[in-house]
């Protein structure tokens, strides 16, 4: 009678442990598809804002073809360019005065 009882406990432990690892597996999954799907899905309410506002998107589209967007761009990236060099400093003054 006690094997039998310790053959369950056994087999209960192993469904647990079995139970946490698909759990584990299952969490790590849906990480991975939650990151494309919000892009989606962000893409999906400015496609909807565009299309109910059409006097918006007319504004849009005539910025972009004006040529203001390539320079618009350009000094995004030049920032984009700083901002990769000052984040290793500022990652320093953080530390240093979190200490």
């Amino acid at each position: 009678m006690t094997s039998r009882l310790e053959d369950i406990a056994r087999r209960k432990q192993a469904l647990i442990d079995k139970a946490a690892g698909e759990r584990a597996d299952l969490a790590r999954i849906y990480g991975e598809l939650k990151s494309p799907l919000a892009i989606g899905s962000t893409l999906l309410g400015i496609g909807r804002a565009l299309k109910t506002h059409p006097i918006v998107a007319a504004g849009v589209s005539s910025f972009l073809v004006s040529g203001y967007a390539g320079k618009l761009l350009k000094s995004t990236g030049e920032l984009l360019k700083v901002w990769h060099l000052a984040r290793p400093l500022w990652d320093w003054w953080r530390k240093r005065r979190s200490k």
